[in-house]
C-alpha cells in the first residue's frame, strides 16, 4: 500500500471514522481504524460492533492495500502535522504503517485487515432518500427528548416511522415527547435507533465537503439501519422491542391555544428557571382570553418568585397548567419561527408546543413537542 493525501483530508478521515471507536475495549481489533487504498481513493473505517462509520476521499494511490492501525495514535499524529501532503505506506517486513510528512517519518504498529470485524452490508430493505439538511433537521428535532438511561433503552432511542409518504422521528422519556415529520417517498416500515448514533451522523454528514444539496439515504434491513452519503456510509444495530404508542399521546384538538413570541417566551421561561425550585422545577403557565396574555409564574421558598405577562393571541377557555421549565426551554431551543403555539386541553392534560408556520416553511420539517403536566402546586 502506498498513497498520498493532503493533511486536512487525512485529519477529516481519521476524525470521522473514529467516532464509533471506544476509548477502551478488551477487543484490540475494534480499537483500530481500517485503512483501505483502492484505485483513486482511500477508505477509513471504525466500529464498536454495534455501529460503524466508513469515510472515503480521493487520494493519489500508487499501490493498493489495507491494514489496521490504532485510531488514537494516528489521530494524535495527524494533529501535529503541518499543511501539505502526507504519504501512507505499508512496511510488510515489520507490518507497520509508515507516515511521512516533510522531513518527518513515523512508523506505527499495524495488524492485518483480516483482523478487523466483518462489515454488514444491506441486502435490500426499506430505503428512503432525502436532502442532507432535511435529515439534520429531523434528527435535531426528533431526538430532542432522548436521554441516556441504561435501565430504559427506549428513552435513549429514536423511532423512525415510515408511514403515508412521510418519515417521522420521535423520542420520549415519558415526561416529554418530540416529533419531527417530513414528506419523503417511502414504503411503510419502522426502526428503533440509538439517538446518539443519529446525532453523530447528523454532525458528521457533509463535514468539510463543501456541498450544499447533498442527498443522503437510509435503509432499514435485517436488524440494521444503513446510512449513506457521497463520502460517508454507516451501519447501526437496531434496538429490539415495541416502541411507545406515541400517536395516542399527541392531542388532536385543543380547548385553549395561545400564539406568543418565541424569543419572549424563551426569555421568560429562562427567568422562571432561575427562581424555580431545584426539586420540582415547576413553572405555571396561565392563559387569559380577556386580557390576551400568557402569564408565567415560578418561585421557591429559598430563592423568591417571578411573574411575567406576555402579549399573546389567546383562543378558547381560560386555563392554567404546571410544567417543568426545562422541557419548555428544550422545545423552544429547537423552534426557529418568530411565534410559537401553545395548545392545552386541561390542567392535567398534556401540553403541545409547535412553531407557527408561515408560507416560507412549506416542505420543511414540521415539529411537535408534548409536555406532560405536573400536579398543581398551589399559588406562587
Amino acid at each position: 500500500m502506498y498513497l498520498s493525501i493532503p493533511t486536512h483530508d487525512l485529519a477529516w478521515l481519521v476524525h470521522t471514522a473514529s467516532r464509533p471507536i471506544p476509548a477502551r475495549s478488551t477487543l484490540p481489533a475494534i480499537q483500530g481504524c481500517l485503512i483501505e487504498a483502492v484505485s483513486d481513493r482511500v477508505i477509513f473505517s471504525g466500529t464498536n460492533l454495534d455501529w460503524g462509520v466508513r469515510a472515503a476521499l480521493p487520494a493519489k494511490v500508487s499501490s493498493s492495500g489495507s491494514l489496521v492501525v490504532s485510531a488514537k495514535i494516528l489521530s494524535d499524529i495527524v494533529r501535529t502535522l503541518p499543511p501539505g501532503d502526507v504519504t501512507l505506506s505499508l512496511d510488510e517486513s515489520a507490518w507497520a504503517l509508515i507516515v511521512r510528512s516533510g522531513n518527518s517519518e513515523m512508523m506505527l504498529n499495524a495488524v492485518p485487515a483480516d483482523d478487523f470485524p466483518k462489515w454488514p452490508e444491506p441486502a435490500g430493505g426499506h430505503r428512503i432518500s432525502m436532502a442532507a439538511d432535511t435529515f439534520r433537521d429531523l434528527v435535531k428535532i426528533g431526538a430532542t427528548c432522548a436521554v441516556s438511561n441504561p435501565a430504559r433503552p427506549l428513552w435513549g432511542a429514536c423511532l423512525i416511522d415510515l408511514v403515508g409518504n412521510k418519515v417521522v422521528m420521535v423520542s420520549t422519556d415519558q415526561f416529554a415527547l418530540s416529533r419531527a415529520r417530513a414528506t419523503v417517498k417511502a414504503a411503510e416500515g419502522r426502526a428503533i435507533v440509538p439517538a446518539n448514533v443519529l446525532q453523530d451522523l447528523a454532525r458528521l454528514n457533509l463535514k468539510d465537503t463543501g456541498e450544499d444539496q447533498e442527498e443522503v439515504s437510509l435503509e432499514i434491513c435485517d436488524g440494521y439501519l444503513y446510512f449513506a452519503s457521497s463520502n460517508i456510509s454507516s451501519f447501526t444495530r437496531l434496538i429490539e422491542g415495541q416502541y411507545y404508542a406515541y400517536e395516542q399521546v399527541i392531542p388532536k384538538a385543543f380547548s385553549s391555544t395561545a400564539k406568543v413570541s418565541t424569543e419572549a417566551m424563551a426569555g421568560a421561561a429562562s427567568r422562571a428557571s432561575i427562581v424555580a425550585s431545584e426539586e420540582d422545577r415547576a413553572m405555571r403557565i396561565i392563559l387569559d382570553k380577556e386580557s390576551q396574555t400568557l402569564t408565567i409564574k415560578a418561585g421557591s421558598a429559598e430563592k423568591g418568585k417571578m411573574e411575567e405577562a406576555l402579549p399573546a393571541q389567546v383562543e378558547g377557555e381560560d386555563i392554567e397548567i404546571w410544567v417543568q421549565h426545562r422541557y419548555v426551554l428544550q422545545a423552544l431551543s429547537k423552534i426557529d419561527s418568530e411565534q410559537t403555539l401553545f395548545g392545552m386541553t386541561g390542567q392535567v392534560s398534556q401540553m403541545v408546543i409547535e412553531p407557527v408556520a408561515d408560507d416560507s416553511t412549506d416542505g420543511a420539517v414540521k415539529s411537535t413537542f408534548v409536555i406532560m403536566p405536573m400536579s398543581p402546586k398551589g399559588a406562587f
